[in-house]
């Protein structure tokens, strides 16, 4: 619905219809208008099992927003998920991939970021289909190379160490004959030949210690490939430790990194950043009702909206503690975080229940809060706190801007 209702409301730039009422413009095959079913607590319809309440007036699921809000999805996840392949950085790609699900789901232009939002049937749908075949092409031819010099490597790993077992084995057959032979030249006393065994011995004692320190060295070289490996999975670790372990979101400790993060680079840039706080309504209920197992999913299937709404790469997503979220949106003022905002509020209160003899929606109340450039970090903090206990106060599903309390819609 969002994205359907956003499409029609900016793409063409013409003034829609009222509700009900016809358009003489419009082919007999186009679409139905779609309205926005008003959100609130204590509604008590069903909620739908695929989460998205995208209804026409005639009550029938909206499918093109259903499939807008799918294509973002995946478009969002191969450009989180980039890699770095031969020619494009992983950073270039993860760009590419955005400007085209920012065309795709919300009709904004590939290369002319200020010109008009485009309807749906004027987006590059063609140019979508290309670039994302193209990219899938690269990353295939990529990954079939790279599985055939691993395959390569690996069989250069065997071969080396069956040589060098080899190589150990014959060495020490080699040692083993001549101390036998010195050993028997010295209980029959024959000095002359005592002297040429023992030397022989020595010799084959001197060869097995130098190939044994090869096969050190060689030991030295795979320990050292492992330390570096082990290097790499403890960045990985590191990783792991700034994610929160039920919700798959950022942890307390990413927001203040990045928090921190946001407000040194609003020094440099002066790019508008928005700080957004999510609070759940009724959640305690959940709890006390339905037990903890049925809170738990609710917090999951809020991430889940969260990760829905905001997709960019540079949105920092986390949880901040017990069912509060916080959200940081770089580059971005309060217009587009108050659309993005209401959006969530109507996803949270349309999402499946976590138990089924759930009679009642869990919302969700936002604060929002730009940075103002002079501000600490804490009073940044503190502002949007301020402006989230005044959404609740004024009820439940509201977003309050600093200072301006707006009701969702």
């Amino acid at each position: 619905m969002f994205f359907r209702k956003f499409t029609l409301d900016r793409g063409a730039g013409k003034p829609s219809a009222p509700t009900g009422a016809p358009d003489a413009s419009s082919s007999a095959d186009s679409p139905p208008p779609l309205v926005a079913i008003p959100g609130g607590a204590g509604r008590g319809r069903p909620t739908p099992a695929h989460g998205l309440a995208l209804r026409t007036v005639d009550g029938q699921v909206d499918e093109v927003g259903l499939v807008l809000d799918t294509l973002g999805s995946i478009l969002t996840a191969f450009s989180r998920h980039a890699f770095d392949l031969p020619d494009r950085s992983a950073e270039q790609i993860s760009s590419e991939l955005q400007r085209w699900q920012r065309h795709a789901t919300l009709g904004v232009p590939v290369h002319d970021h200020a010109g008009n939002s485009l309807g749906v049937r004027e987006r590059d749908w063609d140019g979508v289909a290309r670039t994302f075949t193209e990219h899938r092409r690269e990353e295939s031819r990529y990954v079939d190379t790279a599985v055939t010099e691993l395959r390569d490597a690996l069989w250069a790993v065997v071969e080396t160490v069956h040589n060098a077992v080899k190589t150990e084995q014959s060495t020490d057959r080699l040692a083993d004959t001549q101390v036998m032979r010195a050993r028997t030249a010295i209980s029959r006393l024959q000095t002359g030949q005592i002297k040429q065994e023992v030397l022989g011995a020595l010799s084959a004692i001197e060869e097995a210690f130098r190939a044994r320190q090869e096969q050190m060295q060689q030991q030295y070289q795979a320990l050292a490939g492992r330390i570096e490996r082990l290097g790499n999975q403890l960045e990985e670790a590191k990783k792991e430790s700034t994610t929160d372990a039920l919700t798959g979101l950022g942890n307390r400790k990413l927001f203040d990194a990045m928090a921190h993060r946001a407000v040194h680079l609003h020094a440099l840039s002066r790019q508008p950043v928005v700080l957004v706080m999510v609070d759940l309504d009724k959640f305690k209920l959940v709890n006390d009702m339905y037990g903890h197992q049925a809170g738990d999913q609710t917090l999951v299937n809020v991430a889940k909206c969260l990760s829905k709404v905001f997709m960019r790469q540079t949105d920092v997503v986390c949880r901040y503690g017990g069912d509060e979220y916080a959200v940081l949106l770089n580059s971005t003022d309060l217009r587009v975080a108050k659309v993005l905002a209401h959006r969530l509020i109507e996803m949270i209160s349309e999402m499946p229940s976590p138990h089924p003899s759930m009679e009642f929606a869990v919302g969700a109340s936002v604060g929002l809060a730009e940075y103002d450039g002079e501000e600490n970090l804490e009073a940044w903090i503190a502002r949007t706190d301020r402006a989230l206990y005044m959404a609740k106060h004024h009820g439940s599903e509201r977003v309050a801007i600093a200072g301006a309390t707006v009701a969702a819609s």
